[in-house]
């Protein structure tokens, strides 16, 4: 009996633990989409779109992840949210309109 008081205290911290880990991750996505990223491949939780970049030089995995999403795209490295502009069109474009200071 003893044995088991540990056990189901252990069983219990983890499982709520697990549940508030679930709900904030939640929550984050949900803030993320309502501020309209520009679309990406998808990702996995903890190392979000590293996995994509692995395996072969990283300037050729983004120059095939911007063929596929465009030259706009959005990806998450860990924790660290990340915009990807591969054309000098758009990144021209977008420095005129995002922020004057950046001309």
């Amino acid at each position: 009996m003893e044995l088991q008081l540990p056990f189901n205290f252990t069983a219990s911290v983890l499982l709520l633990s697990f549940i508030f880990f679930i709900v904030k991750e939640w929550k984050k996505s949900n803030s993320l989409e309502k501020k309209k990223l520009p679309p990406g491949p998808w990702r996995l939780p903890f190392i979000g779109h590293l996995h994509h970049i692995v395996g072969s030089l990283p300037h050729h995995s983004l120059r095939d992840l911007s063929k596929k999403y465009g030259p706009l795209m959005h990806l998450k490295f860990g924790e660290v949210s990340t915009i990807v502009v591969s054309s000098p069109k758009v990144a021209k474009e977008v420095l005129k309109t995002v922020d004057p200071r950046l001309r």
